[in-house]
């Protein structure tokens, strides 16, 4: 009889552990997918977490709409089945340069040139027609072969305009040299260009008009994705020797808080939307870092002002920040 009653007890064991088991399970499959985090929608993420540097950028950006079916879950599937879906994003490439002050190529012609940027920029257009090129400052001046006269005047960096409008720049913002022209010479320049310019923080001379065919921002639609486009400059070129001043220029000190109240004023005062915001700027690093550390809703920052490649993401809630060697090499 003992032996007998000890299996049974064991029986009952068991089919209590059994329904433990029923029940345990699904709460903890559930629990395990509460604790889950949902798929983010984070433009700024980048596909590599290598801090190299880039002279040009070739980012593929999942874009969340509303129409969109529920994202699944990161831990299930990783980010790579997004890009096979072509319903889930909208792929676009900034070919970016800055401080380009010669046409030529350099180091023995095996390097920069804007002949070699015409073709790279051809070549991503083929890949993908939704290639954005842009300038982040510093183009007309300085250049020795902007002080040769033709036809009696100097030419102040009218070559340099004339050849971005053949190659085909969309959209370039203000550096410091760009005022070491007189106001006459940089309004006709501006007034060449086929490009748009864009400068979120440059006035008029004591006014809050922005600047002679200068856009404050700009939105531009790709595949019903609304991407902002703002610029910053920086305010270091206004010396004795200096021409600029012509112009008013919001401090790189306050610009984080500028940035900040001006992205407020877009949205609550001009009713704007947008899914994506890029800030074109030529400031010092430092300056760039300030910004988007007090600003995350900017999803990438393209700069200038350094000739230095950069590639810099400090956090992955900070927006990834973009510089190229100067004259494009």
């Amino acid at each position: 009889m003992g032996c007998r009653s000890k299996v049974e007890l064991t029986v009952c064991q068991i089919a209590i552990l059994i329904s433990l088991c029923i029940i345990a399970v699904p709460l903890a499959v559930f629990g395990w997918f509460r604790g889950i985090d949902p798929l983010e929608y984070n433009i700024s993420s980048s596909s590599s977490s290598s801090s190299s540097s880039s002279k040009h950028s070739n980012n593929v950006m999942p874009v969340v709409r509303s129409h969109l079916r529920p994202m699944p879950y990161l831990d299930d599937i990783g980010s790579s089945p997004l890009l096979n879906n072509p319903h889930l994003y909208v792929q676009w490439t900034f070919l970016q340069m800055n401080d380009v002050y010669e046409l030529k190529p350099l180091g023995g012609g095996k390097k920069g040139g804007m002949a070699r940027v015409a073709t790279i920029r051809k070549l991503l257009l083929q890949e993908n027609p939704n290639t954005i090129t842009v300038i982040a400052g510093d183009i007309v001046s300085p250049s020795a072969l902007g002080n040769s006269i033709v036809n009696g005047s100097m030419l102040n960096g009218k070559q340099m305009i004339a050849t971005l409008n053949v190659l085909g720049l969309d959209y370039a913002t203000l550096g410091n040299h760009e005022f070491d022209l007189k106001q006459e010479s940089l309004r006709r320049r501006l007034n060449e260009s086929r490009f748009q310019w864009i400068a979120s923080n440059v006035y008029e001379r004591n006014t809050t008009k922005p600047f002679h065919n200068v856009l404050p921002y700009k939105i531009l639609t790709i595949s019903n994705v609304n991407i902002l486009l703002i610029g910053l400059t920086i305010d270091d070129n206004f010396g004795p020797l200096s021409s600029g001043q012509y112009v008013s220029i919001t401090s790189q000190q306050t610009l984080p808080v500028f940035t900040e109240q001006y992205i407020k004023h877009l949205r609550n005062d001009l009713h704007l939307k947008w899914d994506i915001l890029i800030c074109l700027t030529h400031l010092n690093i430092q300056n760039d870092i300030d910004i988007i550390e007090h600003n995350p809703s900017i999803h990438v920052l393209l700069g200038g002002h350094e000739h230095e490649n950069y590639y810099l993401k400090r956090r992955s809630n900070y927006a990834p920040i973009y510089k190229a060697d100067g004259n494009a090499l």
